[in-house]
């Protein structure tokens, strides 16, 4: 993705700064400042508060598929445990436990503060976090959750049901204190 010093450093600090204050609390002049840089540069990387934003949601769905990628390869073969109960059950706890493992390191906050206020007040770039790395989560945990309950989950049911497990992870991160 990003590899020039000065977008990856305007991207971390406008991740932070979103994330903390939402996207329309935050002005590229604070962000600029933080991050010890001319307002400018975020017109010249980003073509303006817009174009940061989104690629802050575009850093972060590729920050999550790099990091959940690992927790989905825990799962095994996809062939092999969709088809059998007891190996999906399996499956979906080596997928919850690094998800927890994932959620309780710092460098996740940011990310993960940013993620929850796009998901309470979707803008855009929830499409872009979607797709880019939520999507082949909860797919993959709808499909063992369907093996484990041995096909017998309607779709609504299914989906309510992985994401109430998928949310159980979640609390890891924003509950970290009383955890």
């Amino acid at each position: 993705m990003t590899t020039r010093p000065a977008e990856r450093r305007l991207l971390e600090v406008a991740i932070e700064q979103f994330g903390q204050n939402g996207v329309s609390a935050v002005g590229t002049r604070a962000i600029a400042e933080a991050a010890g840089m001319q307002m400018s540069a975020i017109t010249y990387h980003f073509g303006g508060k817009d174009g940061l934003y989104r690629a802050c949601a575009e850093h972060i769905a590729a920050q999550m598929s790099e990091r959940l990628a690992p927790v989905l390869s825990l799962a095994g073969a996809e062939d092999s445990t969709d088809r059998d109960p007891a190996g999906a059950r399996e499956a979906l706890l080596a997928i919850l436990d690094g998800l927890v493992t994932v959620m309780m390191r710092d460098d996740v906050a940011p990310l993960a503060r940013f993620v929850v206020r796009e998901q309470m007040n979707p803008t855009p770039a929830f499409d872009i976090l979607y797709d880019g790395a939520m999507r082949g989560m909860i797919d993959r945990v709808s499909r063992l959750l369907q093996c484990v309950a041995g096909g017998r989950l309607p779709n609504e049911a299914l989906r309510v049901r992985s994401l109430a497990l998928l949310g159980q992870v979640i609390a890891f991160r924003f509950a970290r204190a009383a955890a």
